[in-house]
């Protein structure tokens, strides 16, 4: 299954199933290999690409609590961090509320999300 494939299949899934969003936040790679039925994909490429597509369709996730996100299945260093917080915007949800500290990288990350969210009106 291709990148494209999974991210449509899930972001089609979240936006019929409002709670399946949460159970995307709280287990990215457990959540889409159950809704897709596959393990072999790319997590950092579907996170960035179902946050796009969401973001492109419309869709309010504000209700999802973006403190649950598991950061420790993500590679950081992999994500284009600005056009997350573009689309975390466009959806409704405050990255503010991560919890960067488990990840060491609290203060400086937190500091630049921060930042990015005022410069993009946020």
């Amino acid at each position: 299954m291709q990148t494209t494939e999974i991210v449509n299949q899930i972001v089609d899934t979240a936006q019929q199933a409002p709670e399946k969003a949460q159970e995307l936040i709280a287990d990215p790679k457990g959540a889409v290999a159950a809704i897709c039925g596959t393990t072999d994909f790319d997590i950092n490429a579907v996170v960035q690409g179902a946050l796009a597509r969401a973001a492109e369709l419309g869709l309010d996730f504000s209700d999802v609590d973006i403190s649950k996100l598991d950061l420790t299945q993500l590679d950081l260093t992999k994500l284009d961090l600005i056009a997350l917080q573009d689309a975390a915007s466009r959806l409704n949800i405050d990255i503010a509320k991560l919890d960067l500290s488990k990840l060491g990288l609290g203060g400086t990350l937190s500091g630049l999300l921060g930042g990015l969210g005022s410069f993009l009106g946020r």
